[in-house]
């Protein structure tokens, strides 16, 4: 059984490429959380896995809290896939510790470095063509050692991209992050916006509403971006710094496996 969650649709990618490889059963955690079901049946032998991507180098907190009150029973081999545009922090040490805190143990854990969609702050852009085309490349390479290494249960393997600065960016700028930058009330539109609803069908939490032809985001926001990068007329604006920037969608019928 693998739990996902994808905002522009790296980790459903991910999470898809999984599955297939395991012919595994996917839980879209959003549809999970909607509809109050924390309780799950594993079959005999079946893995339970996780894919999600990092957030400001941490595991995203709606992830962490779901994980809390899932009930499965007869966890033997646990494992997770994290996606990012550059690197994760601490990432796998926190994931450890909230499975730990189910007394589940996780075996594997690999993060796969996937085409940018973070656009919020300066310094922050999404990739150029080439770039999101070597990305997704390197990733269907590393995800097939991955499948493998599940298949084999293989114990105490982590392949990961923990970059430089890990205390202060999994730390420190985490807790900036989720302080300050991880709110709805930045989003806004300009004037290139057509009231057509788009955003409102792209929010995995039916967080949007129009308003007079207009969205309004209510406090359900995980700030995915979805909706930034699912405007077509590119009306959806972040704080001062998005409106110059691209917009990056990983297609639903892309497989490329």
């Amino acid at each position: 059984m693998v739990f996902y969650f994808s905002g522009t649709g790296n980790s459903r990618w991910v999470a898809e490429y999984i599955a297939k490889e395991l012919n595994d059963s996917l839980v879209f955690i959003p549809d999970a959380i909607k509809q109050e079901k924390y309780s799950y049946s594993l079959k005999q032998e079946e893995k339970l896995g996780f894919v999600f991507p990092c957030y400001a180098w941490s595991v995203p907190t709606f992830i962490s809290q779901f994980i809390s009150m899932l009930n499965i029973n007869n966890v033997s081999y646990l494992y997770y896939i994290c996606t990012c545009g550059d690197d994760t922090g601490r990432l796998q040490q926190e994931f450890c510790r909230i499975v730990e805190a189910k007394g589940w143990t996780c075996y594997l854990g690999y993060d796969i470095m996937m085409p940018e969609s973070y656009v919020c702050l300066p310094g922050f852009d999404v990739d150029t063509n080439e770039k999101e085309q070597n990305k997704i490349y390197a990733a269907k390479s590393k995800l097939n050692f991955a499948v493998d290494d599940i298949i084999d249960c293989r114990k105490g393997t982590f392949v990961t991209l923990p970059g430089g600065c890990t205390w202060l960016k999994s730390v420190l700028l985490r807790w900036a992050f989720h302080k300050w930058l991880m709110t709805p009330r930045y989003f806004k539109t300009n004037e290139k916006c057509i009231g057509c609803g788009m955003c409102v069908k792209s929010c995995p939490f039916e967080n949007i509403q129009l308003n007079e032809q207009r969205p309004e985001w209510g406090n359900q926001c995980v700030d995915c971006l979805r909706c930034y990068h699912s405007c077509p007329s590119h009306a959806i604006e972040w704080g001062r710094w998005t409106s110059k920037k691209g917009q990056y969608l990983m297609p639903k019928d892309f497989h490329g496996f």
